[in-house]
């Protein structure tokens, strides 16, 4: 079976292999989803289209949460809180 993949916040890209559910990730991961309510999940080639037109970046499931629990995330995350707080 192919891997699957998940639009997320702060141009990423979770990708899952064929047996991880999304629904099965743990509350701090699937609220990362670009759109928590409505999640749909991306093939590769879609995924890799993301990659080339938005420079997403994907991201398997222990990255996704290593990178979440970064500086860099924590930074991120405080310049999106500003632009929806303005």
């Amino acid at each position: 079976m192919n891997p699957h993949y998940y639009i997320m916040k702060n141009k990423k890209i979770l990708r899952l292999e064929s047996n991880e559910k999304f629904s099965s990730l743990p509350p701090h991961i699937q609220d990362k989803a670009i759109d928590p309510q409505e999640i749909e999940s991306l093939d590769q080639a879609q995924a890799n289209w993301r990659v080339v037109i938005f420079r997403d970046e994907i991201l398997d499931l222990e990255e996704f949460n290593l990178w979440i629990h970064s500086p860099e995330a924590m930074v991120e995350n405080e310049d999106h809180s500003e632009l929806i707080a303005n």
